[in-house]
């Protein structure tokens, strides 16, 4: 539908609607005058631009499961409406990780935080942040933090940028490596089995060659290797007094960010009950109770899967992931 027509729609319509995840550079053309005033210079970064900009549009009630970007880090603008974040760190326990609904780049939760039948699961989560962005407020969500995201008023507008860090490379090889286990999965299962294994923005996996998977693992290892092997060479250069451990930096240092900016606050923790209390106060809001639940909004929709679920989520654990590397590194010739 056309912009219009959906804002003659969200007063009226019991369905929400969400234009998510859309790059600038694909939807508006660059002499508009919108294009030209996407900046992130604010943020300590202008070279960045709209290509570098998704857009999001949604309506009230319109939500993105509980996850985790396996790279870069995010900032999040609202341009109009309001929008609900709440957040856990990456160590966080209890949040129970699956690759099922599979997406490259995206860890997903069991824990279902729009409509969920047990509250028991949500007991004893510590380390939750909530916020709510208005027009003008704009977030930072640090590298591999949890986050569930809901629309609050019938319109939102939102617009966010990823940037790199430098642990990306390693995750590259880990997504790799994962993605040719769920492609070789779903080339050997019915076509209705193996779409309730990933997310619709990969349905093309089972007709994926697994040659050209191959050959994008082949890619993202040698880059990675290269990179090491540059990296060991300028430690042997370095002189003795200069050997110091080196230690994993971020391409974009946020500490120099939030020292920068004086008006940049840290977004304080909420307990267990606080957070079961606004899951429940969202439930009695949003849900409708006379509609069907969409899939996203139904628990144990994939039940059915329990046994390829369960196989997926134990080899794509990260000490087994990094185990494989590991042994493949060394296959390689490469001994870290």
């Amino acid at each position: 539908m056309t912009f219009e027509s959906f804002l003659e729609t969200i007063n009226t319509s019991r369905e929400w609607m969400y234009f998510d995840y859309k790059y600038i550079n694909k939807w508006i053309k660059s002499d508009s005058e919108l294009w030209k005033e996407i900046s992130w210079k604010q943020f300590g970064y202008p070279d960045k631009g709209a290509p570098d900009t998704t857009l999001w549009i949604g309506s009230k009630g319109c939500h993105t499961p509980a996850h985790q970007d396996t790279y870069g880090y995010n900032i999040v603008a609202q341009v109009y409406g309001r929008k609900r974040w709440i957040l856990f760190p990456p160590e966080t326990g209890g949040l129970k990780p699956t690759r099922v609904p599979y997406e490259e780049s995206s860890v997903y939760s069991e824990l279902n935080f729009y409509c969920p039948v047990d509250f028991d699961r949500f007991t004893g989560l510590t380390g939750a942040r909530v916020v709510e962005l208005s027009e003008g407020d704009a977030l930072l969500v640090p590298r591999g933090w949890w986050h569930y995201v809901q629309n609050l008023d019938p319109l939102n507008i939102s617009l966010n940028i990823w940037l790199p860090h430098e642990k990306d490379n390693s995750t590259q090889i880990s997504e790799a490596l994962i993605k040719l286990l769920i492609a070789q999965i779903c080339k050997d299962l019915p076509p209705e089995t193996s779409k309730l294994l990933v997310n619709p923005n990969e349905d093309d996996i089972s007709d994926t060659p697994l040659a050209v998977l191959f050959l994008q693992l082949d890619t993202v290892v040698k880059s990675y290797l290269d990179k090491k092997r540059k990296s060991r060479r300028m430690k042997r250069q370095k002189t003795c007094e200069d050997n110091t451990q080196e230690t994993d930096v971020e391409e974009f240092d946020l500490n120099s960010l939030l020292n920068k900016l004086s008006y940049l606050q840290v977004v304080p923790a909420v307990s267990s009950s606080d957070l079961i209390e606004l899951i429940r106060s969202n439930i009695k809001e949003f849900v409708v109770k006379e509609k069907t639940p969409d899939e996203d909004e139904t628990e144990g929709a994939t039940s059915s899967l329990c046994l390829t679920k369960a196989v997926i989520d134990a080899f794509s654990q990260s000490n087994v992931v990094d185990m494989v590397k590991q042994n493949l590194f060394a296959k390689l010739g490469y001994n870290s």
